[in-house]
């Protein structure tokens, strides 16, 4: 708290030397007259108990659920799975054209994977069909929230998983997931997965429940003139976070 106390005084401080009262008190008018912002999410966990059960699919998986990999697999035989590597040239090539967000670049797609992240993707044939984005710990920089999040050993978070649109509908992404946690278990011993969706996304929130994920905690900000109070609750996930509430002056 004290360091932003120290922020927001430095910067109307530099904001008066550079810019006048007139530009100060001009700037006061224009975040009066800005609006609330929040963004309120619930966080999602993938919970199981040892690698045995991450082999065959995730514990507490819905009976209708299991059923339909289980169809989805024998339909989907020719679906291959994969982790993507710096020196995997072609499928980076295709993860900046494909990417929904908005277009990444080769370099920040290696510079993620130079950080640590791990990009999966599913492909039919050559093509990618869909991907996602994990994170173990300890650490990762979340650019959404722009915060920082601490990882608990057995944790792993997921940031985005996308499915392109001639493939939707056909039980993809819990094939890509089931496989992703498979992997995740074997290699590094992970037992949870974390992920958030949107409080008011009732569809997604349905969905996920289905799969086996269960609501863990909240996450999400609110903004006021430029200032956001960022907060996380719920023990079981992101355990090893001390600050569950703080203030950050806005970029």
């Amino acid at each position: 708290m004290f360091d932003q106390s120290n922020i927001i005084a430095k910067r109307m401080h530099n904001i008066l030397e550079t810019e006048g009262l007139k530009g100060f008190f001009r700037r006061i008018e224009g975040r009066l007259r800005s609006k609330w912002f929040t963004f309120h999410m619930f966080l999602h966990s993938l919970q199981f108990a040892s690698v045995s059960d991450a082999l065959e699919f995730p514990a507490r998986l819905d009976p209708m659920i299991v059923r339909m990999l289980e169809r989805c697999q024998r339909m989907l035989s020719s679906i291959t799975f994969q982790q993507v590597n710096e020196s995997d040239e072609g499928e980076i090539d295709e993860l900046t054209a494909i990417d929904p967000w908005g277009r990444q670049s080769r370099e920040e797609i290696v510079e993620k994977l130079q950080e640590g992240w791990c990009c999966y993707v599913a492909k039919f044939g050559s093509r990618i069909v869909a991907f996602s984005w994990i994170k173990a710990g300890p650490k990762l920089y979340e650019p959404f929230f722009q915060r920082w999040f601490t990882l608990a050993d057995d944790e792993v978070y997921a940031w985005r998983t996308f499915c392109v649109p001639d493939w939707r509908g056909r039980g993809l992404i819990p094939m890509l997931i089931k496989w992703m946690v498979n992997h995740l278990a074997l290699t590094k011993g992970v037992t949870k997965y974390i992920g958030w969706v949107k409080a008011d996304n009732v569809g997604q929130i349905y969905t996920l429940a289905q799969m086996g994920y269960s609501v863990v905690g909240r996450l999400g900000f609110i903004e006021v003139f430029g200032v956001r109070l960022h907060y996380v609750w719920g023990p079981k996930a992101f355990s090893l976070i001390k600050r569950l509430f703080f203030i950050q002056v806005s970029p």
